[in-house]
């Protein structure tokens, strides 16, 4: 189980990176939100195993959460500056909206 679901979060972080290099944010968003769920049922999984004293999966836990975090961070940068320009976007679009307005309103 803990292999299976660490392939899978593995799999779905490479396909979040993807699809924010191709600006894809809404499908990023949801792709997040399936491996948080089973970054969610991966931890319930270690912690049950370390509970029984078996900690077989504690450095393949450790060493999972580390490069998702070193993929995610790149990522970031992206989805920040992304962020950015949709602000400017829309406050470019607010102003154009002003100005057509008052030019409606001259004519």
């Amino acid at each position: 189980m803990f292999e299976y679901l660490s392939n899978n979060i593995r799999s779905l972080t490479l396909k979040a990176a993807d699809l924010v290099a191709s600006e894809q944010i809404e499908q990023c968003l949801s792709v997040l939100e399936k491996r948080q769920a089973l970054l969610e049922k991966l931890e319930a999984t270690y912690q049950e195993s370390s509970l029984n004293n078996n900690n077989d999966y504690s450095s393949a836990f450790i060493e999972l959460i580390q490069w998702v975090q070193q993929q995610d961070a790149p990522n970031r940068s992206i989805i920040m500056r992304l962020k950015e320009q949709s602000k400017k976007d829309s406050v470019t679009q607010i102003h154009t909206k002003k100005a057509l307005h008052h030019y409606k309103n001259l004519t």
